[in-house]
């Protein structure tokens, strides 16, 4: 068979030539696979050079048609001879297949910033979320943390990054690791050994709760979305500081919350490997011992994934706000606090997106791989840079900080 690729006005398009069958499935599979990958949502199979299709070929068709369908996305055949359309209308992919139309989306603002493109959508646009800072972060680096930490919520409106675990008062103290909450969604590494994120869904009346050793949190609604393709960027990429720079001027803020849902070209960041309430007077960060302490990405990870990336930034943050933070560009004044769930590569949804179907899906799907502090990495030889991103949706809201108890 062979297999050559043409870009339409608003469609990739694949023209398929021989037979369709058990030994050219796999080839068709992976040349859509790419496609998807390279951010192509609307898709279209010529298959007039195509005279026999078995039911390898079927279950491909089908298989890309629900993972596009799932995206928002199409899968249309044209061309297709007697033969062939005779398998599909038994197989009852014609009816599917044929004239596929994407609904439209809601109109957006456009932009672009160094190469990446934006639409913006509206979502609230007088929403100010109140934040929170819990705990003392300078006591983590010098290895004076104790106790069981502060109760946050985690609910629908919360979003949450520390050091947290779940659990109830008096089990939490060997567990403490990086935990994010976001859209109802909350994910959490132990330091107990385990290798595996646990997680918690906010769902009806159950509001869920976690033990925050230190963190941040805000509640509210937010007020922007933006849908970003780097594609046509030098790099093919956007970089975690580059995005929240160019969403912070969009928006105006001086600090901002963000939940970022995006496929990830890679992640850099740490995780913790025992809890911090262990150290004894001991900073984590003391070399030799910080190798037992933290694990590093010494390598760009996580390669082609999806991530869920929740956090704070601010321009020049106050004394109370900047030990929660950490300089996110040297060269700028921006500094931030994020956190990110590593999930298996699936292709995103195009258009608006829903933050809570969104992220809830991603974490009962129960396949999170890590949970990291994310970093950026300068070193003048051996720096891997910062995580960067391909596509996906920003959630953005300015966030008045103030510390004491949350707000019921």
């Amino acid at each position: 068979m062979e297999i050559t690729s043409n870009r339409g006005e608003d469609f990739f398009g694949l023209k398929l030539a021989g037979r369709f069958d058990g030994n050219w499935a796999p080839h068709v599979g992976s040349a859509i696979e790419e496609a998807i990958r390279g951010g192509h949502r609307q898709i279209e199979l010529d298959l007039s050079g195509v005279n026999y299709i078995s039911s390898a070929g079927v279950r491909i068709l089908f298989k890309y048609h629900r993972t596009l369908s799932t995206a928002r996305g199409n899968l249309r055949i044209v061309g297709a001879d007697e033969n062939v359309m005779s398998v599909l209308e038994l197989s009852g992919l014609a009816a599917v297949l044929l004239e596929q139309v994407s609904a439209p989306e809601p109109a957006a603002e456009a932009w672009e910033w160094e190469g990446t493109s934006f639409e913006e959508h509206v979502l609230s646009p007088v929403s100010v979320l109140r934040g929170r800072r819990h705990g003392d972060p300078e006591k983590f680096s010098a290895g004076a943390c104790a106790g069981e930490g502060a109760k946050v919520r985690l609910g629908l409106d919360d979003v949450v990054v520390g050091l947290g675990a779940f659990g109830p008062a008096g089990t939490t103290g060997t567990r403490f690791g990086e935990l994010l909450s976001a859209g109802g969604a909350s994910l959490a590494m132990p330091t107990d050994g385990s290798s595996v994120p646990d997680f918690q869904l906010a769902e009806a009346r159950m509001v869920p709760e976690a033990s925050l050793l230190y963190g941040l949190s805000a509640r509210g609604t937010f007020s922007r979305q933006l849908r970003f393709e780097a594609s046509q960027s030098v790099r093919g990429t956007i970089g975690l500081s580059p995005l929240v720079a160019a969403a912070m001027k969009r928006g105006g803020y001086e600090a901002g919350a963000f939940v970022v849902i995006a496929e990830s070209a890679g992640v850099i960041g740490a995780t913790l490997l025992r809890s911090p309430t262990a150290a004894a007077g001991v900073s984590p960060f003391s070399f030799p011992g910080v190798r037992n302490w933290l694990n590093f990405t010494s390598e760009r990870d996580e390669q082609r994934t999806v991530v869920i990336i929740a956090g704070f930034a601010a321009r020049q943050p106050d004394a109370d706000l900047s030990p929660f933070l950490r300089p996110l560009d040297p060269r700028g004044d921006l500094a931030g606090h994020f956190h990110a769930a590593v999930f298996p590569y699936r292709p995103l949804p195009s258009g608006k997106l829903d933050l809570v179907p969104t992220a809830e899906g991603l974490a009962s799907s129960g396949m999170a791989r890590t949970v990291l502090h994310l970093l950026r990495d300068d070193r003048e030889i051996e720096g891997v840079g910062e995580t960067e991103l391909m596509r996906g949706a920003v959630w953005m809201a300015p966030v008045e900080f103030s510390s004491g108890e949350e707000p019921s």
